[in-house]
């Protein structure tokens, strides 16, 4: 006996926190990667690039720390944007052998780009929500993060 598949309804009719989670991250990470992909970067370069432009002269095991990657990750997207010329290594004053990352101007210029992006299309997903409603939005998503333990919390750890 054959099983056949529905097709999808337009609407689901009683959607899951998760589900709705699932979908909105998904859709946005889609839109956000096709745009980054125009500038040759990944995902993960950008988030590297996004956090250099806020904390220049991290090292590479703390670049792995803030974007939630391993080290091995961390030094191989560090690698790749060195390699294409968007952040550049100097040694560190107070450990020898240590290499501090910061900015090229062209990842600069990259990374602003692909900001502008992201700020439209976070623009575009809140469009139906007021001032408060976002604000309140974002507070939610912060809590959420805390009962996850995510780094990305306004809790202090204790």
């Amino acid at each position: 006996m054959s099983r056949r598949l529905l097709a999808s309804p337009s609407v689901s009719p009683d959607p899951t926190l998760r589900h709705v989670l699932r979908h909105v991250a998904r859709t946005y990470q889609a839109q956000l990667s096709e745009q980054f992909g125009q500038y040759g970067i990944s995902d993960a370069e950008y988030t590297v690039l996004f956090v250099l432009k806020r904390m220049p002269g991290l090292s590479s095991a703390e670049i792995s720390r803030w974007t939630a990657v391993t080290a091995q990750a961390g030094n191989q997207i560090v690698k790749s944007l060195s390699e294409s010329g968007l952040v550049t290594r100097r040694q560190s004053e107070d450990h020898g052998r240590v290499l501090l990352i910061e900015l090229s101007p062209e990842g600069r210029r990259i990374v602003d780009a692909c900001e502008k992006h992201a700020n439209d299309l976070e623009a575009q997903m809140c469009e139906q929500m007021s001032v408060d409603e976002r604000a309140a939005f974002m507070r939610l998503l912060r809590s959420a993060a805390d009962g996850l333990g995510s780094p990305i919390s306004t809790v202090a750890r204790r």
